[in-house]
């Protein structure tokens, strides 16, 4: 317990060192923290309630198992905070080797006396710890690396990964982060092309805004223009006034009042005869 609260200081050291927002490690999304606590409390109990020896490789043991559930129950919840894996790599390794051993096997710890002799100091059977022996089950996973004085405790493999994902988890957690783009190649690809459409959209309007009027209009004269279609020889020419279907009254009164306008035209373009003009017989 003690080596995970030196942990717990050394990371938000970490933090402040990097230069990392502790108000950004604070809003993680951690999840279901009671399983943490559950696990805690039992820990707490087995380390200072008697069990009787007689029921440590039951109930003892149970609790023990029940608490690292807890524990793995919890990394995995919360496996999508970033380096969270690397803590529950950690209690598995310790619960692993607990289960095959039916519990830590621990080494004898070495005590400094008064005097500046070192001397091995006998662990005692809990419902966690038992001294390691020959038959033990992936002993080096037991708690066998000892951590020097002021300290003096004997932990395991399992509780350096756990302490280095701590110090990861406090990290990761406490680094500001920009929106990350799109990994897809196909989603890449598709924000290229709708930002060259928005791009040339702006272009042309830009240059509609910006065009000047004779432009514009040397545009207009480039352009074909349409010629219109040549009557066939000896087709009626149309008077703009011409009655379109043979139905329209005021067409053919009209063409009426053409005719007799040309005829009283034609009337003033013949000479009249004169009187002293000799006559016929």
């Amino acid at each position: 317990m003690i080596t995970i609260a030196i942990v717990g200081g050394v990371a938000l050291v970490v933090v402040l060192v990097t230069r990392g927002s502790f108000s950004q490690l604070f809003r993680l999304p951690i999840q279901s923290i009671w399983m943490v606590l559950v696990a805690l409390a039992i820990q707490i109990l087995l380390a200072f309630v008697d069990i009787p020896a007689n029921r440590l490789d039951d109930l003892g043991f149970g609790l023990v198992m029940a608490s690292y559930a807890f524990l793995l129950a919890f990394c995995f919840v919360n496996l999508r905070i970033s380096m969270m894996w690397v803590i529950g790599a950690g209690i598995a390794l310790n619960a692993l080797v607990i289960g095959l051993n039916h519990g830590m096997p621990t080494r004898d710890n070495e005590v400094t006396t008064r005097s500046g002799r070192t001397i091995e100091e006998p662990i005692e059977r809990t419902a966690k710890h038992r001294p390691e022996s020959g038959d033990d089950l992936l002993p080096f996973l037991g708690d066998r690396l000892q951590v020097p004085a002021p300290i003096d405790e004997v932990i395991s493999i399992g509780d350096v990964v756990i302490g280095l994902g701590i110090i990861l988890v406090c990290y990761e957690g406490s680094r500001v982060r920009r929106r990350r783009r799109s990994s897809s190649p196909r989603s890449e690809r598709t924000a290229r092309i709708a930002q060259r459409m928005r791009q040339r959209e702006r272009e042309q309007e830009r240059q509609q805004v910006r065009e000047p009027e004779p432009q514009r209009e040397r545009e207009r004269a480039a352009q074909p223009e349409t010629v219109a279609p040549v009557a066939p020889p000896g087709a009626k020419e149309q008077h703009a006034l011409s009655h379109d279907s043979p139905d329209d009254t005021l067409g053919i009164e009209l063409d009426q009042v053409y005719a007799r306008l040309a005829a009283d035209e034609h009337a003033a373009d013949t000479p009249e005869p004169r009187e002293d003009e000799p006559h016929g017989p």
